[in-house]
């Protein structure tokens, strides 16, 4: 592997190329992970790791992860399926689409694909078998020069009383134990509902990783009296240096840890003499990062397929047809709100039932 501290930076003209690379990095970022986590094929390891890796086709790399309801790892990776196969000069692309739907079918699991704005041939395959489009999403897609940037990388962790880090497998023993630390905070930090589920798998997942200084993938973690509160990933693939996964417990917000990952993560990417930093910010953290003197990026396009033809699932699919997911997890947090009062509303809900009854039948 090529020395990070011999990478040159990559001069990019167009903000929509800066996304490709984003997204490549992406790519990239995910496959590291799965030749870790991600199972080779080999039958005797099919039941111990939390994902599973396949190459359709020689050509389009997919991560699963089996049995979870919605996660990073249930996507195709590569973001432009049409020019896939047309550079390996195949015209097949209905058998390519069966071979991932059929495993979607198997780990009876959705599937998430990222999609270039003007790769018109993509989506409309995508739409053919029935992949929804959803919503823009409030994450931005945001960019930091560092060419001719004079900003000042420096964080006080004092006034917080935190101690930010590098982990390192090679020279620190207690790596893997903060990988697994690290996997519970990324669960509650996303606000998954069963972290009883999801809590060890992103343990699993992130203890068998490998990072530190000299790895494409770098981690970066907050302490707290020796807890780990939050962290981060940077990536460094592809000419680009890409932040991923930065989060803070919830109860720790509000202080600066993030800033502070997010400094530490943009100084390791200078002094590796990266131009470019991108990162997929939050509705929340996004104009946290544009005071930081990040610009906004093009965003690629989201399409989505339901794991069966059930009619539950077709139910689903039409409603995120109408609303959108954003639109969803907004009308779920009323609901979580009103099922505090589920008695109240109850009540409330067969008063109406009764008054429209009585009109209907009077």
């Amino acid at each position: 592997m090529v020395s990070l501290m011999k990478i040159l930076a990559k001069d990019i003209d167009e903000p929509l190329e800066l996304s490709d690379c984003f997204c490549e990095n992406k790519k990239s970022f995910y496959l590291y992970i799965a030749s870790y986590a991600a199972s080779d094929g080999d039958a005797n390891e099919q039941g111990s790791k939390p994902l599973r890796f396949h190459k359709v086709e020689n050509m389009i790399d997919c991560i699963f992860s089996p049995n979870m309801s919605r996660s990073f790892y249930n996507a195709i990776l590569n973001t432009d399926i049409c020019n896939t196969i047309e550079q390996h000069h195949r015209n097949d692309k209905n058998q390519i689409m069966e071979r991932i739907l059929s495993l979607v079918h198997d780990y009876n699991c959705p599937v998430l694909v990222h999609v270039k704005p003007a790769a018109l041939a993509t989506q409309e395959l995508l739409k053919r078998y029935r992949f929804l489009e959803l919503l823009q999403q409030s994450d931005d897609f945001l960019y930091m020069d560092f060419d001719g940037n004079d900003i000042v990388l420096k964080s006080d962790e004092s006034k917080f009383d935190i101690k930010i880090y590098e982990l390192d497998d090679l020279t620190q023993a207690d790596s893997k134990m903060r990988k697994l630390e690290w996997g519970y905070v990324l669960c509650a930090s996303f606000g998954f509902r069963n972290p009883e589920i999801h809590g060890p798998f992103y343990s699993d997942v992130w203890s068998r990783v490998e990072v530190g200084p000299t790895k494409p993938v770098r981690m970066f973690i907050a302490l707290k009296n020796d807890r780990v509160v939050g962290g981060c990933h940077l990536s460094l693939s592809c000419g680009i240096a890409c932040l991923f996964n930065l989060v803070t417990l919830k109860n720790e917000r509000g202080q600066g840890i993030g800033k502070a990952l997010s400094l530490t993560a943009m100084k390791s990417a200078r002094e590796l003499n990266y131009r470019y930093l991108v990162l997929q910010a939050s509705a929340m953290g996004a104009p946290i990062y544009k005071k930081l003197g990040f610009r906004s990026l093009p965003s690629y396009k989201t399409f989505i397929k339901l794991p069966t033809a059930i009619w539950y699932y077709k139910i689903i699919e039409l409603v995120l047809t109408m609303l959108g997911m954003q639109r969803i997890q907004q009308l779920m947090g009323i609901v979580r709100k009103i099922s505090k009062n589920f008695l109240a509303v109850t009540m409330i809900m067969m008063i109406i039932v009764g008054i429209l009854i009585v009109k209907i039948f009077k």
